[in-house]
C-alpha cells in the first residue's frame, strides 16, 4: 500500500510542479508573480510601468488597485475613454493628479470609475470628463465594465436613491490569489501562451518616454515610438479606409441619443457637484477629414445633436465646457493624431480650452 502511495506522489509530483511553474511564470492574470496591488503600489511610489500592453492587462483592474494605493484624494481627475490617455499633469499644473481613462469606455465605466473613487474617499477636488459621443450609443456598450460591476452598483444606487441599509459593500480583489497556482483552468490557459512566449510581465522606469507602451504614475500614457513617429499619410490611409467603410467608432446604428444613458450621466454630475466637486466636460477633437464626413453624412449627425445636447447641459448645471468635435478650434491637423482617432500627447493642451465657462 506505502509503495503504491510512493509511486503516485512520484508520478503526481513533477506534473504538479510543472502546472505550478507554468502558472507563476506565464501568470497571464497577474494573480501570482506579479499583481495589480504590487503595480500599483510601484505607481503610487512614482514609477512609470512598462510592459502593460503587451501582457494584454486589465486596465479596470489596475484602475481599481491604483485608486486603492492613492495615500489622498488627487486634487484633479480625468475620467474618460482612451481619448483622455494624453492628459497628464503637466496640464493642470499639479502633481496631484490622476488619469483614470479606460479603454473603450462606456457610461457603466464612468459610474463605476468614479464609484471607485468615492467609496475609497478619493474623490478630486476638480473632475474632468471627457464625452465621446458614443457614450449615449447603447447599440455600442460592451462589457468590459463588468470588472467593476460592483463600483457601477454601488454608484448608481447612491446617486439614485439612498443605499439601503443591508447594502452589499464593492469589493475588487486585485491582489495574489494562491489558490491559482495549481489551478487546472488557470494552467490551460497559460500553456496556450507559452508557443508565443506571451507572458505578464512589467518593468518600472523613471524615464517618461521609452522605446513601448508607458503606463505612467499619473495614470496617463506615453505610446510606443512607432505610433510617436508614424507617418501623417498612413494615419490619412488608416481614416479614408474607415470613411469607405462607411465606419465611424461605436458611431454606427445610433440614431438617437438614448436618454437612460443620458440621464444616468446627468446624475452622475449632480452627485459630484452634492460632493463638492467641480466638474469640467471634455469634447474630444476628430481629426479634420473624419470631421468633414461626419458633417457630410446622415448616418453620423447624431454627433452634432450630442454636442448641443452636452453643451445644454454645461449650461443647465453651470459647468465649464472644453473643446469640440469639431477640430477647427484647436487647429487640430492630421499630423497632429497618432491614429484615426487619437491626437498625439503634443497636441493635447490645444484640444483642451474652454467653450463655455463655469458658474
Amino acid at each position: 500500500m506505502m509503495k503504491n502511495w510512493l509511486k503516485a506522489a512520484l508520478f503526481l509530483l513533477p506534473l504538479l510542479l510543472f502546472i505550478g511553474i507554468t502558472n507563476w511564470y506565464v501568470d497571464s492574470y497577474a494573480l501570482l508573480r506579479v499583481t495589480y496591488d504590487d503595480i500599483a503600489a510601484q505607481m503610487e511610489a512614482g514609477k512609470h510601468v512598462e510592459g502593460l500592453e503587451d501582457s494584454d492587462y486589465n486596465d479596470r483592474n489596475l484602475l481599481a488597485a491604483r485608486i486603492k494605493a492613492m495615500d489622498e484624494a488627487p486634487q484633479v481627475m480625468v475620467f474618460g475613454s482612451s481619448r483622455v490617455y494624453t492628459f497628464d499633469h503637466t496640464m493642470f499644473g499639479t502633481d496631484s493628479f490622476y488619469n483614470a481613462g479606460l479603454s473603450e469606455a462606456t457610461i457603466y465605466d464612468l459610474l463605476a470609475a468614479v464609484g471607485i473613487a468615492d467609496y475609497q474617499g478619493k474623490l478630486p477636488q476638480t473632475a474632468v470628463i471627457g464625452v465621446d459621443a458614443f457614450l449615449f450609443n447603447n447599440s455600442h456598450d460592451n462589457e468590459k465594465w463588468k470588472e467593476l460591476e460592483d463600483y457601477k452598483n454601488y454608484m448608481w444606487t447612491t446617486m439614485v436613491d439612498k443605499l439601503p441599509e443591508d447594502w452589499a459593500h464593492p469589493y475588487k480583489d486585485t491582489g495574489r490569489d494562491w489558490k491559482k497556482a495549481l489551478s487546472l483552468d488557470y494552467f490551460r490557459y497559460n500553456v496556450t501562451l507559452l508557443p508565443d512566449r506571451k507572458r505578464f510581465a512589467v518593468s518600472y522606469t523613471d524615464d517618461w518616454e521609452t522605446e513601448s507602451y508607458l503606463k505612467h504614475s499619473d495614470g496617463s500614457v506615453s505610446y510606443q515610438r512607432k505610433l510617436r513617429e508614424v507617418d501623417a499619410a498612413d494615419v490619412e490611409a488608416m481614416t479614408r479606409q474607415a470613411m469607405e467603410e462607411h465606419v465611424v467608432y461605436r458611431m454606427t446604428d445610433y440614431a438617437e441619443i438614448d436618454e437612460s444613458h443620458f440621464e444616468d450621466f446627468s446624475r452622475l454630475i449632480d452627485y459630484l457637484q452634492a460632493a463638492g466637486v467641480e466638474v469640467i466636460l471634455y469634447l474630444p477633437p476628430y481629426s479634420p477629414v473624419m470631421y468633414n464626413y461626419i458633417e457630410s453624412e446622415a448616418a453620423f449627425q447624431i454627433t452634432l445633436t450630442v454636442e448641443e445636447r452636452v453643451k445644454e447641459l454645461a449650461r443647465e448645471k453651470g459647468i465649464a465646457l472644453y473643446g469640440s468635435y469639431d477640430p477647427a478650434g484647436c487647429g487640430l491637423e492630421m499630423t497632429d493624431l497618432y491614429d484615426v482617432y487619437h491626437v498625439k500627447a503634443e497636441k493635447t493642451a490645444d484640444t483642451y480650452y474652454q467653450v463655455l465657462p463655469g458658474r
